[in-house]
C-alpha cells in the first residue's frame, strides 16, 4: 500500500514529469484510437504543467494545498502566466477552450469524440502544455 501525500505535500517538479508522461500517454491514445482518454489525459498535462509553473515561478519545492484543484483558470492565475496569456492572441484562445471543454461536464460527461476532433484538441492541449513549460523556464 502506498503513502498518502498530505493535502500541498507534492512537488512542482513531480508535477512537471506527471505532465511529460500524460502529454506522451495521450499521443499513444490518439493514435490507439482511444480518443476520450487522450483528449482527457491532455487536458491533465497542461493541468500538471501549470502545477509546476507555479512552483517554479514562486519558487516553492511543494504545491500549495489550496491549489490542489483541476481548475485550469484558477492554476493558470496562481502560476502567475496570466498576464502573458492575456497577450498572446495565439495561445488564449486555445487555453479557454480547454479550460471552459476540460472542465468535469467535459470530462464526465461520457460523450464519443470524433478523431477529427480529438486530434484538433489534443494539438491544442500540446500547444498550451508547450506555452506553460515555455514561460516557466
Amino acid at each position: 500500500m502506498t503513502a498518502r501525500i498530505k493535502k500541498g505535500g507534492t512537488r512542482g517538479t513531480l508535477f512537471r514529469d506527471l505532465a511529460k508522461m500524460r502529454l506522451l500517454d495521450a499521443e499513444v491514445l490518439l493514435k490507439g484510437k482511444r480518443y476520450e482518454g487522450a483528449v482527457y489525459l491532455a487536458g491533465y498535462a497542461v493541468e500538471c504543467a501549470l502545477k509546476w509553473a507555479v512552483t517554479e515561478r514562486k519558487e516553492t519545492i511543494y504545491l500549495d494545498g489550496a491549489l490542489e484543484t483541476h481548475d485550469l483558470d484558477i492554476l493558470l492565475k496562481a502560476s502567475g502566466l496570466d498576464h502573458y496569456m492575456s497577450e498572446d492572441s495565439k495561445i488564449r484562445p486555445l487555453f479557454s477552450a480547454l479550460s471552459d471543454g476540460w472542465g468535469p461536464q467535459g470530462r464526465y460527461s461520457g460523450q464519443r469524440i470524433a478523431a477529427k476532433e480529438a486530434s484538433l484538441l489534443y494539438n491544442q492541449a500540446r500547444q498550451v502544455y508547450t506555452w506553460v513549460i515555455e514561460k516557466s523556464l
